[in-house]
């Protein structure tokens, strides 16, 4: 296994882009499933964040792991960085990327 000393920011840069996404992502779907909820009265809003999160943390759990999978052997075929010198490198570059294109279309 290659230590990757140099892209260090690369990991870093990375876990900031997909953490802003993921709660961005998470406070939009929050909304629209316990809008109407808390709205009605139904439940409170503290109620429908610990319920919230409960629903998000068991999705990512459960579901994470399929998600990386798809990724992994899906869409992106890692066979083809493994030949290249820096194959690692670029691919966590290319995935990098992707994640920083992803935050132009986010609503701030």
């Amino acid at each position: 296994m290659v230590i990757l000393e140099d892209q260090i920011w690369m990991i870093v840069v990375g876990f900031l882009v997909a953490f802003v996404l993921a709660f961005g992502l998470g406070a939009n779907d929050v909304a629209n499933t316990f809008g109407s909820s808390v709205g009605s009265g139904v439940l409170t809003l503290k109620q429908a964040c610990i319920l919230a999160t409960i629903c998000e943390m068991s999705g990512a759990v459960l579901l994470g792991a399929k998600v990386s999978n798809t990724l992994r052997k899906g869409i992106v075929d890692i066979q083809l960085f493994s030949g290249l010198e820096n194959g690692a490198a670029t691919l966590m570059a290319g995935q990098v990327a992707a994640l920083g294109g992803k935050l132009r279309s986010f609503p701030f």
